[in-house]
């Protein structure tokens, strides 16, 4: 009796409406996106590949389900699946003799002396803070917090994930508020991003945290990326980012708007408004300020990729951070973003309390700026935290009588269990 077959043996059953839900299986940051969806095959007894018009129902199905999620034949992690674990480990080993040769990292040595400078810099604005008007207090905390809203909800949420879509007033305002961030243009932040996402913690990953912390935090913006990132940099599909004019406009032309917007407004306003010393200005209206946002935002490259909990996917290396979570406006659940990346709010809960990028989005959303916000169902998060969870995760009293019940007769049993009580009477 031949069939269409999954060959992931953890996924056999899923059907092709629920689109998403190959996440939910553990392992689906490695497998789901070579097997759950694109590699299935006709197969008869003899495990033989079938004729296309034996299994070509299926197939089509396939293929527009393929198309629907936007999925591309050049993209693919896997383009093989090993014949065996012997095969599997043989090329394992092979690659990885291979990395450790074509791999000797060189220091950039501009990159070097521009962080040396920005850190050491930092130290010396924030000496400065105790000189500064009140007002360039203000302003430096206004900078920092808007600058970072246009990273987690702009680069991150919105052109790294498509979590949720974006009308043209509100791209233009997070485009320039990224601007003023610095770190780099839309563009090139979300292409990084997203093989970071798509390769995490291998040596295509632009910042492997495998590498160690320096190296996951800051050292791979001085160091020649591993070759297998200028690889994949070639793979990723941006054909989204491609045709949004906003993000291309800053791509083009952004050496011109970094040094008007995260240069020049942030230094000169309060000079020209409110009569700042101007040297004070520029040390902590743009290094010190400007050193703040880097460090925070690379806080969930580092941190958020090794100290904490993993109540989601305790097989992959990010974690979940309440501090880094404080210091970047929300990315710091960071087990749960790793497993469903395409959830706005990057947090199972959706609480504003340590997660002020949602509530930008939700009062965008509010006033009709934002639409489409993606999220994760809860039976989807109960059931990849209890195939792969390292069994701490927490559940607030909104959340808990949906898996917990106080006894016999309690509506929330489960309604299998409430069949299988009502045969044993």
């Amino acid at each position: 009796n031949g069939s269409c077959m999954n060959l992931n043996n953890n996924n056999n059953n899923h059907n092709n409406n629920d689109k998403l839900s190959a996440a939910a299986n553990c392992g689906a940051s490695v497998n789901a996106n070579s097997v759950s969806i694109r590699n299935r095959f006709c197969t008869n007894n003899n495990n033989n590949i079938k004729e296309e018009d034996e299994c070509g129902v299926a197939d089509e199905q396939t293929k527009d389900l393929a198309d629907s999620l936007g999925y591309k034949e050049e993209n693919a992690v896997y383009k093989e699946i090993p014949q065996n674990a012997a095969a599997s480990k043989e090329a394992h080993q092979t690659n990885a003799a291979n990395d450790e040769i074509e791999y000797n990292p060189q220091i950039r040595w501009l990159d070097l002396i521009a962080q040396v400078f920005l850190h050491t810099g930092a130290l010396y604005g924030i000496y400065l803070l105790f000189q500064a008007r009140f007002y360039t207090i203000l302003w430096v905390v206004a900078l920092i917090w808007c600058s970072g809203i246009g990273i987690t909800a702009g680069a991150h949420r919105l052109w790294s994930h498509k979590s949720y879509n974006a009308s043209m007033p509100l791209r233009i305002l997070l485009v320039f508020l990224f601007t003023i961030a610095g770190q780099r243009d839309a563009y090139t932040w979300a292409l990084d991003h997203r093989i970071h996402h798509k390769f995490s913690e291998t040596d295509a990953d632009p910042h492997n945290a495998h590498r160690g912390f320096f190296f996951s935090h800051v050292g791979w913006l001085f160091l020649t990326p591993h070759p297998k990132v200028e690889e994949k940099r070639k793979v990723i599909d941006m054909s989204d980012l491609q045709n949004d004019k906003v993000v291309m406009f800053q791509h083009k032309y952004y050496k011109l708007l970094f040094s008007l917007f995260s240069i020049g407004l942030p230094v000169f306003l309060p000079w020209y408004c409110w009569n700042e010393n101007l040297w004070i200005s520029f040390w902590i209206n743009f290094n010190m300020r400007f050193t703040s946002t880097l460090n925070a935002a690379f806080f969930v490259n580092s941190v958020a990729h090794m100290w904490g909990k993993k109540p989601y996917d305790k097989n992959i290396s990010p974690v979940e951070s309440p501090f880094v979570s404080f210091l970047a406006l929300g990315e710091g659940w960071h087990n749960y973003h790793h497993v469903f990346p395409w959830d706005y709010k990057t947090g199972e809960f959706g609480s504003y309390k340590l997660n002020i990028t949602t509530a930008f989005i939700d009062f965008c959303a509010k006033i009709g700026w934002a639409s489409g916000r993606k999220s994760v169902s809860p039976d989807m998060v109960k059931r990849r935290a209890a195939k792969c969870g390292d069994g701490t995760r927490f559940l607030t009293d909104e959340f808990a009588h949906k898996d917990q019940v106080w006894g016999y007769g309690d509506r929330d049993i489960p309604k299998e269990d409430a069949i299988e009580l009502a045969k044993m009477k």
